[in-house]
């Protein structure tokens, strides 16, 4: 009886040894996503020059991080590059709605994401986790740009999602 349940507990620490290296998180939550940490600073850097960044709770349900670019001159433009990444804890994601101006689209690393535009800003939307198993999976993280030539900012959106999408869980 003794031997039987030394087995069980043998295949329970090997069960969970497989898990922690497979690179599954049975606990995982988007608050283990911090927004100013989800691009390297070279990665940032290949977009300008992202140097000091803001971060901030809003309310309890989100944090978000937000960079200025200083590559432009401020008298070039009224509009200096911004890059605010936000993640939002209790927000399930929902696919792009084209009646609320969305379009759909899909990560090289096979993410879905939303793209929403407005006259000076495109925030591309990923959920945090690629194939949520649980329902407090939820989490969605926003990336928005604006650019001093509004046409770059969805561009440069996407190829920052593609840069932070397989980062996520």
């Amino acid at each position: 009886m003794t031997h039987r349940r030394r087995g069980g507990r043998t295949i329970a620490l090997i069960s969970a040894v497989g898990i922690l290296m497979s690179g599954c998180s049975f606990f995982a939550t988007s608050k283990n996503v911090n927004p100013c940490n989800v691009l390297t600073e070279a990665e940032l850097a290949s977009f300008g020059d992202y140097r000091d960044h803001t971060r901030s709770r809003i309310g309890k349900t989100a944090t978000r991080c937000h960079w200025l670019n200083h590559t432009t001159e401020p008298n070039q433009t009224t509009l200096k590059p911004q890059l605010n990444i936000t993640v939002n804890h209790k927000v399930r994601y929902r696919p792009a709605d084209p009646d609320q101006g969305q379009r759909a689209g899909r990560t090289a690393s096979g993410r879905s994401f939303k793209e929403r535009e407005d006259d000076r800003t495109c925030t591309v939307t990923m959920p945090v986790f690629k194939e949520p198993s649980r329902k407090k999976q939820t989490g969605t993280i926003d990336i928005g740009v604006s650019m001093p030539d509004p046409r770059d900012n969805c561009p440069t959106a996407r190829r920052m999602a593609e840069a932070v999408a397989p980062k996520l869980h």
